[in-house]
């Protein structure tokens, strides 16, 4: 698990988490996924339909995002979290999320967490991995 980049988030607790994301996650969980991740925190809120003019400004206020954007950050932490404990490893979990896949139709796991479904598929393929269907 990520329990240490998500420490503060109850990932497994939907009712907590859906409190949370309604009273809206602060903008400066996309620099600590971003840092995970190796790429800037623009490039995350791009990958979540964030401008970077509103990340920016968010960011600069120390303002929370809205509760839309927050679910789709929360939709990437919980992908980001599965990854980790599925491949045993931050380092094979970030490169996994940036690699394209077959399974994906030649789309990176990170492109596929920007839609509900994209994410549902990324789980799928996480299972499959788990269960030792392929690597």
């Amino acid at each position: 698990m990520t329990a240490t980049l998500f420490k503060s988030y109850p990932l497994e607790n939907d009712l907590e988490m859906a409190a949370l994301v309604l009273a809206g996650l602060p903008a400066a969980v996309l620099k600590r996924l971003g840092a995970f991740l190796g790429i800037r925190a623009a490039k995350v809120g791009s990958i979540v339909n964030i401008s970077e003019k509103t990340l920016d400004r968010r960011l600069k206020s120390g303002a929370r995002l809205k509760p839309d954007e927050s679910e789709r950050i929360a939709r990437l932490m919980r992908i980001v979290d599965l990854a980790v404990t599925v491949l045993d490893s931050q380092d094979s979990a970030r490169r996994w999320l940036q690699r394209p896949l077959r399974e994906l139709g030649g789309r990176t796991p990170l492109q596929m967490t920007a839609t509900e479904p994209g994410a549902r598929e990324v789980e799928r393929v996480l299972g499959r991995i788990e269960h030792g269907i392929f690597a």
